[in-house]
């Protein structure tokens, strides 16, 4: 199974959640700040890809989701003809890509990471990212941090609202998860989601997804990165620059390593 969101694509900006927003501006004075052409890494909808287009930099965008991409180029349709000229969208699978450029800035926002399930794919993933970036360039890694260690008590199988919100075409959205597994020794998590459109109070439409995400533990996520060439410098709990011990997530922000 692949997080491709082939039946949910179109309804995943509708989230309205903070952590679905506050990394944009932390992106965008990433790339202003280094210069340079900007590789994003699973792009899906442009969430990100499209405000630093608008922003003027030059972002190269791939995703493994046809469905993602096309609600991507939707939007990038009703973009002016000089923020279209700043986007390049790419199909292709981040462990395996090969581009004529180099970058500047490459990151891997949200959650993307942890669709790889096994260490070798995250370490091809790595690998191909080492490749593309330039000698001074910066990589930025962001998953989430477990609050605790992750075992049964993950498991829920009641509907548990994630958020609520309300289309542009007026109806109301909510999107409820079902926690139903924890594997332990893979460190996957199997979740299933559960959109429903309503219109006036009724039920329009009702739409199923299930995807599974790999977690990582500090020195788990640290030590594939080290591994693959890159140093550490940076590292951030959250995107105002809280620090790693005190924030929800691990956001790491690594160059190439001398030597390597």
């Amino acid at each position: 199974m692949e997080n491709l969101y082939i039946h949910t694509a179109q309804l995943y900006d509708a989230d309205p959640r903070e952590v679905f927003s506050a990394d944009i501006p932390f992106y965008l004075d990433r790339a202003k700040r280094l210069g340079g052409r900007v590789l994003e890494l699973a792009c899906g909808t442009g969430r990100i890809t499209i405000p630093l287009a608008r922003e003027g930099v030059e972002i190269w965008g791939l995703d493994y989701s046809k469905s993602m991409l096309e609600v991507l180029e939707k939007k990038v349709q009703k973009l002016s003809t000089e923020s279209r000229q700043h986007l390049h969208t790419v199909y292709g699978d981040m462990t395996d890509f090969s581009l004529s450029e180099k970058f500047k800035l490459i990151f891997i926002p949200f959650r993307s990471f942890q669709s790889l399930e096994t260490d070798e794919q995250a370490l091809q993933c790595l690998s191909a990212v080492h490749n593309h970036l330039e000698e001074d360039g910066q990589f930025i890694i962001n998953v989430f941090k477990p609050i605790k260690k992750l075992g049964a008590w993950w498991v829920d199988p009641a509907e548990n609202l994630d958020y609520e919100s309300v289309l542009e075409s007026g109806e109301h959205v909510t999107r409820h998860s079902i926690r139903k597994r924890v594997d332990t020794e893979r460190r996957l998590l199997f979740t299933d989601f559960i959109y429903r459109l309503d219109q006036d109070g009724e039920l329009v439409q009702e739409f199923h997804d299930s995807i599974r995400l790999r977690y990582f533990y500090g020195d788990d996520i640290r030590r594939l990165i080290t591994s693959s060439g890159f140093t550490i410098d940076e590292e951030y709990g959250w995107y105002d620059g809280t620090s790693v011990q005190d924030g929800r997530e691990f956001i790491f922000v690594c160059r190439k390593s001398t030597g390597i």
